[in-house]
């Protein structure tokens, strides 16, 4: 008989804790984390799908009931904390969820949101099935699956837009439907010009133009009037009470005027800081991150969802699991240990608000959680830039078609 030596033994019990260390650690974990963060926010009485209801349901709903589609541009109107406050082009594509029951519609546009994020890493080119899991598992990407919260879904437009950022007509029209869904992802238009596809940002700002006038022409221009001062009263409620650099600056002292201003002349900074990386080696990829995260910087309002984004300038970069790809779960615990403010006694809460969310927007500015989360984007950005893609990934077709054109 043969005798097993305790070396081989010991060999054997390694190779199999190897095996089970990615399965175990890199999908067992995260997927339970996930579901925990779920289960948690229905224990704090957050219906799923909130952000939903309020900003894409609601109106859809309200269309075919022929109600206003837009609230009155107020404060009281908007600290409900899901406001309709977006341009009516997904109000309009919604119109088939808003003939099902609020929960079943809720749930599919969950799966819709995490559909989109899956084909963004396949249209990058990712094949690591870790990256996967890591991704829609993220604490950035639940909190928007969550909440049913639009911004998830704009990775998709951002994915098309790279992977086929040669093809005017198609990375035109990515960055045009993402303009408007949300018009925070402007500094994308930049991008093409910084990059020079002139083209490309003509058909950007047409079909953005075109999809937001057009969708606001097919309900008779309503709430068109009162848009900007809608905008207003939700940058006036949230710009200091998000997790945004204006609430930063608004934790600081700031105006809410004064915050804003912060924000938009640090967004304005990202943008000189990629025109200048444009003309400098591998500078397409690396604008393309310090753009991506100029969206996040210089908006008035962010939420954790926001940093969502950043899993695409990521997986061009690292089309394999790196430490990058954890990003979320550092901002995640950037918020569990960051100071709150206390939230006094408010009343006159709405029933159908839950009650962290009515208290969110009568906080005070969460200073250190916000200041977190700009520090993860920063870091994470500053990442990408000091990387050097092509060491670690091969090119995708279109991206040999963009060198072959360009040599």
């Amino acid at each position: 008989m043969t005798t097993v030596s305790q070396q081989e033994v010991r060999t054997g019990f390694t190779g199999a804790l190897r095996q089970l260390r990615d399965p175990l650690l890199l999908a067992v974990v995260p997927i339970t984390f996930a579901l925990l963060s779920i289960f948690l926010g229905y224990l704090n009485s957050w219906p799923i799908g909130f952000d939903f209801r309020g900003t894409l349901w609601e109106p859809a709903r309200a269309l075919l009931d022929g109600a206003a589609v837009y609230p009155e541009p107020t404060r009281d109107a908007v600290v409900i904390g899901n406001p309709t406050v977006y341009p009516p082009v997904f109000i309009l594509a919604s119109i088939p969820l808003a003939l099902l029951p609020v929960g079943l519609a809720s749930w599919l546009w969950f799966c819709l949101l995490g559909i989109g994020v899956f084909a963004a890493l396949r249209i990058l080119g990712v094949s690591d099935w870790r990256c996967y899991v890591i991704a829609l598992t993220s604490p950035a990407v639940v909190h928007g699956l969550f909440y049913g919260n639009l911004t998830v879904l704009l990775v998709l437009p951002l994915a098309l837009a790279w992977r086929y950022r040669d093809r005017a007509h198609i990375v035109g029209l990515a960055v045009g439907v993402a303009v408007a869904a949300k018009l925070f992802v402007w500094p994308l238009v930049v991008w093409l010009l910084l990059t020079r596809r002139f083209r490309a940002a003509l058909w950007a700002t047409g079909s953005a133009a075109v999809l937001v006038l057009g969708a606001w022409a097919l309900i008779g221009f309503e709430g068109l009037a009162d848009y900007p001062a809608l905008l207003r009263a939700v940058q006036d409620v949230y710009a200091v009470r998000s997790l945004s650099l204006s609430t930063v600056a608004g934790g600081l002292g700031a105006s809410v005027s004064g915050a804003l201003v912060v924000a938009g002349v640090a967004g304005l900074a990202c943008l000189g800081v990629a025109a200048w990386l444009v003309g400098r080696p591998d500078g397409d990829r690396r604008a393309f991150a310090v753009v991506v995260a100029a969206c996040i910087i210089a908006s008035p309002i962010v939420w954790p969802n926001y940093a969502a984004l950043l899993f695409v300038p990521i997986a061009v970069t690292w089309p394999r699991l790196s430490a990058a790809w954890f990003f979320g779960y550092v901002a995640w615990v950037v918020g569990a240990i960051a100071p709150r403010p206390e939230v006094s006694e408010v009343c006159c809460r709405p029933q159908s608000v839950p009650e962290q969310a009515w208290a969110w927007s009568h906080t005070e500015p969460v200073l250190w959680y916000a200041a977190g989360t700009m520090l993860v984007v920063g870091a994470v950005t500053l990442l990408v830039v000091c990387s050097d893609a092509r060491r670690v990934r091969a090119p995708l077709r279109s991206d040999r078609i963009s060198t072959e054109g360009r040599a």
